[in-house]
């Protein structure tokens, strides 16, 4: 093999291991940097995204986003709530669990919606848009950690949802930094397989 063949193949090489790092890098930097944005006016009520109950009642996590919403209660942003997760590991259902921290946090129990089924974020979604119908409300914070708002707009939108952004942001999180930089890049997978659904859905619907 000739010296040019050599140097040509080191590059294509380098290309190939280079090129999806970049990718993965601006993802995660979009991810991070439209997650700690926080928009701003009013809301018909707040969809606070559950996280896991522990065995000894709920995880920093959950008590994080439930204060991050109660908060946003008690600012007068939006005058109802709702809370989504269904049933982990152990009981109760983390609406249920979420719905205890905000009353001991003098939220009204009239302005508390449970949605307990709900065991991923599109299904977050999905049920929490159905109260939100039937309510006849069409604007909601969603709250949850920023390295997940992201994805959860987008399957917001997808509901029917108009979303504004409410993050739990870097410092009000129990989260060390290891940990964010684990659930970040797993959100970069996530994301990817969302757009991957997305245009998987609109190539090959009209044929099935």
């Amino acid at each position: 093999m000739s010296a040019k063949r050599k140097i040509k193949g080191l590059q294509l090489l380098a290309l190939s291991v280079l090129l999806p790092f970049v990718f993965v890098l601006v993802m995660y930097s979009h991810i991070v940097s439209y997650g700690l944005q926080e928009d701003q006016g009013e809301a018909d009520v707040i969809i606070v995204l559950g996280a896991a109950v522990w065995s000894a009642g709920p995880s920093p996590a959950l008590r994080a986003r439930v204060w991050r919403g109660s908060t946003l209660y008690h600012q007068g942003r939006a005058p109802n709530l709702i809370f989504s997760g269904g049933l982990g590991r152990y009981p109760p259902a983390e609406a249920e669990a979420m719905a205890v921290l905000a009353r001991s946090w003098q939220v009204d129990e009239s302005s508390i919606y449970l949605e307990d089924q709900a065991t991923n974020t599109r299904e977050n979604m999905a049920y929490a848009a159905a109260i939100m119908r039937g309510q006849g409300w069409r604007k909601a914070f969603i709250v949850t950690d920023y390295f997940h708002m992201k994805r959860s707009v987008l399957l917001a939108r997808d509901s029917g949802i108009i979303p504004l952004r409410a993050p739990v942001t870097a410092g009000m999180s129990y989260y060390v930094p290891r940990e964010r930089f684990k659930y970040t890049l797993r959100e970069c997978a996530a994301l990817l397989e969302y757009y991957a659904r997305k245009i998987f859905t609109r190539a090959f619907l009209p044929f099935i």
